[in-house]
């Protein structure tokens, strides 16, 4: 077999003298990467290449070019040769991948001796770089067709030269010819932007991106992500600008979404912070009462100031009790762990428990208590006696609490529904009290929440009782609501779900309430102010102070306070100011006093005398303009040590 080099030089009219063929060697060499031959089983038997050629040679030799192809282009070889040896072809051009990972375009020319076929020669060239620009080319084009985007190409001057199946996906229209031009397609401000700010952005730096809205056929307002890509040439000159639009609507949903959610868990965190700071001095402040009280009494020669002080003692311990149950019912409430014990009792005999309980509060506001009981409501009914009794006494007690004297408070009672054994019974409290605002019914059933701080401070409460009616009220089937005014009264309305019995399966059971100084100090000569808005409290820092002779002068709120002060600056050497008050609270009336244009009421020395006390709340004492704090219940040395430090007592070590 010659090789392909002689064939060339034979390729020549018979009789006419053989020329010099270099040149044509030459030529064909510097356009091709290699010249090969291929023996009639395919095998190779020449090979020649150029010296800058990425075709490997080496160990090839003898080899099938088969051997040689990565097995997925196998098949394609295989067929090609095949069609080569077997069909009257003048020559078969195709592309394959080689076992080292690169792309080559291979022409095969046959050749044949005495009409048998004898194999073939032919050129091969490196495609690989080709090959792969082509491929990024097809899946990028690819993309760009199946994408719901909206894309399009412009030249310079804006002209669109390119869109994607995504424009009238994405705007609505049938075709990209009824695409309307950019200030038709944009808002009006996304307009302004894109053609200022944007091409700018673009020729500048190569990338520009802002949201904005796309106007589509229909009319409707889509929120938008537009991308702005220069293209370049070879230089880095911009010749073309891509602009990509993405439909945001469910990416803005969604990250409403968590930024609801966000807002909702930092609402929660802050409300559950706000409680337990509540919840702190709510239980401090009747603790300071029983210790305070309890010493009192200790001290005391005479049995009716031991029992006055011992009485004062149980009705702050029995106020914690109940503090105590409504904490402990809202986690159980919010760990989904409150189970209601169902069993059949008198309810006229359960009610009038309550009523009778309730009788004492309103006769000691003067208040018109009024119960109306239905003749159709069952004499005896399945359901939890003690959590409806808490429901009930519950609203019954915040009626009371914020009725003002001689006003009514109205229980009523009847059946709403029966159907066989089932009854839904409906309660109705209402009274002629300060009534709620709208924006307080809203958070009103909240858990650690409450309508409103300033309400809370001048009439008590925890805050929690509403929030597990509510819960309780929804696990016995039924449901509760408001109906209010402010300064006109309310209206709370609950409804259960319960059976009526003929008999009780036994007695319900009857439930109740589980209910010093060493003289080393001398104060006298000195006077102080002290802001406490509970008399209980006044009562006890007068006998906790009584013996060291210091002046004192009480103010039952942060206001009365500050205008005591103002007043009369001179006559106070330290101010005890209590945080929680209604009117004006601690920190407000430290900042007030601050703000009197006196030296005085830079200098006078003010600590805070109260139950807040975690860090946040001390810190928060000293930002506004307090010199120190003391924590309740009120520990007498501690108190005594914190005024020494500013007072500079008398008998101190003497």
């Amino acid at each position: 077999m010659k090789n392909i080099w002689g064939i060339i030089l034979e390729e020549i009219a018979p009789g006419t003298k053989k020329p010099d063929m270099t040149w044509m060697i030459t030529f064909w060499a510097s356009f091709t990467e290699c010249v090969i031959e291929l023996d009639a089983q395919h095998k190779i038997t020449y090979i020649r290449r150029k010296s800058d050629s990425r075709f490997s040679t080496a160990g090839i030799i003898g080899k099938s070019i088969l051997e040689i192809t990565a097995e997925c282009d196998r098949e394609l070889v295989a067929c090609n040769l095949d069609k080569l040896k077997r069909d009257d072809v003048p020559y078969l051009r195709f592309q394959f991948m080689s076992k080292n990972g690169r792309y080559y375009r291979w022409t095969l020319v046959p050749f044949y001796t005495d009409g048998v076929y004898s194999g073939c020669h032919g050129v091969i060239v490196d495609v690989t770089e080709q090959t792969k620009k082509e491929i990024t080319l097809n899946w990028q084009r690819a993309v760009l067709e199946e994408s719901h985007d909206f894309v399009r190409i412009f030249n310079m001057d804006m002209r669109v030269l390119y869109s994607n199946p995504g424009v009238c996906k994405m705007t609505g229209y049938d075709s990209p010819a009824e695409v309307p031009p950019s200030k038709e397609l944009y808002s009006k401000e996304h307009y302004d932007a894109v053609y200022s700010e944007g091409l700018e952005a673009v020729k500048e730096h190569g990338f520009w991106v802002a949201r904005g809205t796309l106007i589509r056929a229909d009319g409707t307002v889509l929120p938008i992500e537009h991308t702005m890509l220069s293209i370049k040439d070879y230089q880095g000159k911009t010749i073309l600008i891509a602009t990509i639009i993405k439909d945001i609507t469910v990416f803005l949903e969604h990250e409403r979404t968590l930024e609801e959610a966000r807002l909702a868990a930092e609402a929660a965190n802050i409300a559950k912070g706000e409680f337990l700071s509540h919840m702190s001095h709510e239980i401090r402040t009747p603790m300071n009462a029983i210790i305070g009280m309890i010493n009192i009494g200790l001290s005391a020669d005479d049995m009716e100031r031991k029992d006055h002080c011992f009485k004062k003692a149980k009705d702050a311990a029995n106020h914690l009790i109940e503090l105590i149950n409504d904490v402990l019912d809202m986690s159980k409430i919010e760990a989904d762990r409150l189970e209601l014990s169902y069993e059949a009792f008198e309810f006229e005999k359960a009610l009038q428990n309550i009523v009778n309980i309730t009788n004492v509060r309103a006769e000691e506001k003067q208040l018109d208590f009024i119960v109306n009981l239905s003749r159709e409501v069952p004499a005896f009914i399945l359901s939890d006696e003690l959590r409806l009794s808490q429901v009930i006494t519950n609203l019954l007690s915040n009626a009371i609490k914020f009725t003002p004297e001689k006003g009514t408070v109205t229980l009523n009672i009847e059946k709403t529904k029966e159907t066989g054994d089932d009854v839904v019974l409906m309660f109705e409290v209402a009274d002629t009290g300060i009534g709620i605002s709208k924006e307080q019914q809203e958070r009103l059933f909240t858990s650690f929440s409450q309508a409103n701080a300033r309400i809370s401070q001048s009439y008590g409460g925890t805050g929690l009782g509403l929030a597990i009616s509510k819960r309780i009220v929804e696990q016995m089937g039924g449901e509760v609501s408001i109906e209010s005014e402010l300064g006109k009264g309310s209206k709370f309305v609950f409804t259960i779900q319960t059976k009526k019995m003929q008999a009780p399966l036994h007695e319900a059971m009857d439930g109740g309430h589980i209910g010093t100084q060493d003289g080393r100090y001398d104060f006298k000569g000195y006077s102080i102010l002290i802001a406490e808005d509970m008399d209980i409290n006044r009562e006890i820092m007068s006998a906790v102070l009584a013996e060291t002779g210091i002046s004192i002068s009480f103010a039952e709120n942060g206001k009365i306070a500050v205008s005591m002060f103002e007043k009369s600056p001179e006559k106070y050497d330290l101010i005890l100011m209590d945080i929680n008050m209604p009117d004006i609270n601690g920190y407000e009336a430290t900042e007030q006093i601050r703000a009197i244009d006196l030296k005085k009421a830079k200098d006078v020395p003010i600590i805070a005398m109260t139950a807040n006390v975690f860090k946040e709340d001390i810190e928060k004492c000293m930002a506004s303009g307090m010199n120190d704090h003391t924590g309740k219940p009120i520990d007498a040395d501690e108190l005594f040590c914190k005024l020494g430090q500013y007072l500079k007592p008398k008998g101190l070590g003497e």
